[in-house]
């Protein structure tokens, strides 16, 4: 920002005084006591408040109980010129910003010249001797701390306060702490949270409800996102149709012939040489007029009269007998090619069912429309190819099918015989003996019964062998055989239904390329060229019809516009009906008989001179002669303004006046209109698409009603579910934890992030800033020098600077002034890095005590030349530094007594 003014309503010994400041620099001058100190307060007081009372401190209030306070006035980049007034008798003390007819308060003020702060207004934009006395205690650590990490601010009281700002932060919370409040408030959410999460498990439907009910919210909000978005669409097309005479107004005015715009004194001087043209017209005509009266064609007086009247114009008309002639022939002409081309057109349209209205386009290339061809008939053979391949596998497929059931047959046949054959029976003459045996053994004695016994059991045996046994089946080579047969014609059909569905994929692309063709067909127009094949072979015939087609559309376009011509050339022979025969004829016959009958009054001219006295024929020759001189005189500006007669001048001017009060009219209408009609806007469609947006505006807005409704039923649910008040409480509970939350992260991120953002600004400076810095500080410290000392340069984190004879010294071993000097030139650099940012005008209040005259002169060079890229305001009472800046011209604001 820059200052503009202040105005010391009240403040300290200045009472109703106003200085108004330069963008620049400029030299505010005054004896001590004068009061420069004092404004230097009144402007940090107008930025930053006014200062607190103290015992040890200097009280600005008025003594005779005036107004405290006042009003500065300063250049915002973004705001523009801002006014701020405070007064501590009003508001609190509290600032009042007035900026772009708008009022805002302490809060925008701040926001305004942020990052702007107290602290760096004091330590930063402002010298003072005690600040550059106070590097002199530095030791080498500290030197290069405050030179590289804070730009040398003249005190340690940045980094004071980034530490204060960790510290603050460090009260509210740690990492590993539990004792801050931050840390115990995320402990005791974090139980919180766990207790909701058990509860919530108990109450699992309740959840449900709630995402359900979330969703429904979200569902409402963009509904509603959405009825807005429309209710402006149809605000925008409402407004365009309220318009949309003035629209059409300005479509009219704009369709119009651009009229060339006439100056008033051209306006003037045709108008003057229409007057005199008319006079010498009408003076000729009296001549004439006198002459006929003496001589002896009084019989054509009349139709000499006519003509003398109208000489003018007949002569101008017949002056266009050639072009009016060629015209004609042009006309004849193209009225006969367009009966041609319709002719050749004729047979074209009848072939292919096509329309000049909306004619026949072709928009693939030759190439494109081969590769189409060689689709398709790829396509067809492979189908007509498939196709064979599906009879031929249909008839193996019925071939193995009946030699299959034939075999079946066969099989069963013998399987039944085979059954017969193999009918399991009981052995009857084993089972005999078995009988016989075991009645006899129990007549036989004991060890000899035992042996009749598994004799007996032996014969059972045999006798029930083939009820158990079955024989080894004859015929297993023939189930292996069908089984076989069975897996081929499997086989067999697999490979039918695979050739079945290629074939069904080559009928869905046909019937995919049938459909594009037909489509291609409507959107090009094509009529019955239906077919690609025709695409190829009759492609000469659609571009014969658009050369026809355009051909005939340029010749009635010139013909239209021909004929327009033919008629405003007749329009102007229409005058002459009542006098001469040419009313019903055509224009070529109306100009035959025009040219007879000049012809015809220009013997009678010639008589009548030739009867006149010598002194009127001289005088009719002087009144032609200045009319000839009329006439050249005003052809610059008849060519120029199109005006083919001087007798027309009347009718252009007029039209010049209208063609001006559209103009004027057009702008009035594009500046009401702005923006309102897009270029691709259609007006026609307005009033439907209204209709459409309301449409859409209704049916939104019953959806949004429904979804309403049913978020009232879920939330009377889950007021249901929340009847017994537990999680209720718990999530109230939960919100106020979570408030207190959110303050105190906000108050750590607030000191953690003025901390960090300090150490942004001395991490930036001494790392990538510094060699910048350097060389900005450098070419300061040679003008300050008279390049005494060629650099400023760091060596083993010390600041040196180097004499012009190469020898080097430390800050310590240089005098005093000249310590400064270096002191004041790595300052003004680092303020010079900072030139883009432009937060604060710099403020000198005599920086200069050790300084003798050159250094002092040197000082006001470098202010001079700083102060093009930085306002620069600089209090002194040396009046050796005003005579500096008398002789560099800078401007000098004497401070007189308040």
């Amino acid at each position: 920002m820059k200052l503009i003014a202040i105005e010391l309503v009240g403040f300290g010994k200045w009472q109703q005084h106003k200085i108004e400041f330069l963008p620049k620099n400029q030299l505010l001058f005054g004896a001590n006591e004068a009061g420069k100190s004092t404004i230097y307060q009144f402007i940090q007081a107008m930025l930053f408040g006014f200062p607190a009372k103290g015992k040890r401190k200097k009280d600005y209030q008025p003594k005779n109980g005036a107004a405290y306070g006042g009003r500065l006035w300063f250049a915002h980049p973004v705001y523009g010129e801002v006014q701020v007034e405070r007064f501590k008798g009003q508001n609190k003390g509290r600032a009042k910003v007035y900026f772009n007819d708008q009022i805002g308060d302490e809060a925008l003020l701040e926001k305004m010249i942020h990052p702007l702060t107290k602290e760096l207004f004091q330590s930063v934009f402002t010298f003072q001797q005690e600040q550059l006395s106070q590097l002199e205690k530095l030791n080498e650590e500290e030197l290069q701390t405050s030179l590289l990490s804070l730009g040398l601010s003249g005190s340690q009281q940045l980094l004071l306060s980034r530490e204060d700002y960790f510290k603050s932060a460090q009260t509210i919370y740690k990492g590993k702490g539990s004792q801050p409040p931050l840390n115990q408030k995320l402990n005791a959410y974090q139980s919180l949270q766990q207790r909701i999460n058990e509860k919530e498990q108990q109450e699992r439907p309740f959840q449900q409800l709630v995402v359900e009910l979330a969703d429904t919210e979200s569902l409402i909000a963009e509904k509603r996102q959405t009825a807005q978005e429309i209710k402006n669409q149809l605000a925008l097309v409402e407004k365009q149709v309220m318009n949309l005479p003035l629209y059409e107004e300005l479509q009219s005015i704009e369709q119009s012939k651009t009229i060339a715009v006439i100056q008033p004194e051209e306006q003037e001087t045709l108008l003057s040489i229409y007057q005199q043209h008319r006079f010498l017209s009408e003076e000729l005509t009296r001549l004439n007029q006198s002459i006929a009266a003496q001589s002896e064609t009084e019989d054509q007086t009349d139709d000499y009269q006519f003509y003398l009247k109208e000489e003018e114009h007949i002569q101008q008309l017949l002056n266009q007998r050639y072009d009016i002639d060629k015209l004609l022939s042009e006309i004849s002409w193209m009225t006969q090619s367009l009966q041609q081309n319709q002719q050749e057109m004729f047979p074209l349209e009848k072939k292919w069912g096509w329309n000049s209205e909306t004619p026949p386009q072709l928009s693939f290339e030759e190439q494109a429309v081969n590769e189409m061809r060689d689709e398709i008939v790829s396509r067809t053979v492979k189908l007509q190819t498939t196709q064979t391949d599906l009879q031929l596998l249909e008839e193996e497929i019925a071939t193995r099918e009946e030699n299959l059931s034939t075999f079946e047959t066969i099989n069963k046949e013998m399987f039944r015989k085979n059954h017969r054959q193999t009918k399991k029976t009981v052995n009857l003459v084993f089972c005999g003996f078995a009988g016989i045996i075991l009645l006899l053994s129990f007549f036989l004695p004991v060890p000899i019964r035992y042996g009749t016994f598994v004799l007996s059991a032996g014969f059972l045996l045999a006798c029930l062998l083939p009820l158990f046994y079955q024989p080894k089946d004859a015929y297993e080579n023939e189930k292996r055989q069908w089984q076989e047969k069975l897996s081929q014609l499997d086989y067999l059909n697999d490979q039918l239904v695979k050739i079945k569905a290629e074939i069904k994929k080559i009928h869905k692309e046909e019937n995919e390329m049938a459909r594009f063709i037909a489509q291609k067909v409507k959107e090009n127009h094509l009529g019955r060229m239906d077919q690609v094949e025709f695409w190829l072979t009759h492609r000469s015939d659609i571009t014969r019809y658009l050369i026809l087609l355009n051909t005939n559309q340029e010749l009635e376009h010139q013909l239209k516009e021909d004929q327009k011509r033919v008629t405003k050339l007749a329009e102007q022979t229409e005058r002459y009906t009542a006098r001469l025969p040419i009313a019903g004829t055509t224009l070529a016959q109306r100009i035959r008989v025009i040219s007879s009958f000049a012809d015809k009054m220009e013997k009678v001219r010639f008589a009548q001179e030739y009867q006149a006295d010598a002194y009127s024929r001289q005088t009719i020759r002087e009144v032609k002669e200045k009319q000839q001189q009329v006439i050249d005189q005003a052809r610059p500006l008849l060519q120029r303004f199109q005006i083919n007669s001087i007798n027309e001048i009347p009718d252009k001017v007029q039209s010049y006046q209208e063609g001006k009060a559209n103009h004027k009219r057009k702008q009035e209408l594009q500046t009401m209109l702005v923006g309102l009609y897009p270029e691709s806007s259609d007006p026609k469609q307005l009033p439907s698409k209204q209709k459409e947006l309301s449409q859409a505006l209704n049916e939104i807005e019953e959806s949004i009603q429904q979804l309403q409704e049913k978020e009232q039923k879920i939330l009377y649910q889950r007021q249901q579910m929340l009847s017994d008040g537990t999680l209720d409480e718990l999530y109230q509970e939960q919100a106020e934890l979570k408030t207190e939350i959110e303050e105190l992260a906000l108050e750590w991120s607030a000191h953690q992030l003025a901390g960090q953002l300090l150490m942004d600004l001395l991490t930036e400076l001494s790392e990538k800033q510094l060699p910048n810095l350097l060389k900005k500080a450098t070419d300061y410290f040679k003008l300050l020098t008279q390049n005494t000392y060629r650099g400023i340069q760091l060596h083993e984190d010390q600041l040196i600077v180097i004499r012009e004879d190469q020898q080097r010294f430390m800050l310590h071993e240089l005098s005093t002034g000249t310590r400064d000097q270096v002191i004041m030139a790595v300052r003004f650099a680092f303020l010079y890095l900072q030139e883009q940012r432009s937060l604060c005008p710099i403020i000198i209040d005599d920086g200069w005590l050790h300084y003798d005259s050159q250094r002092k002169e040197q000082l006001a060079q470098l202010f001079a030349v700083f102060s093009e890229h930085q306002q620069v305001i600089c209090f002194s009472s040396d009046q050796e530094m005003v005579s500096y800046y008398k002789e560099l011209k800078q401007p000098i604001i004497e401070l007189e007594g308040a």
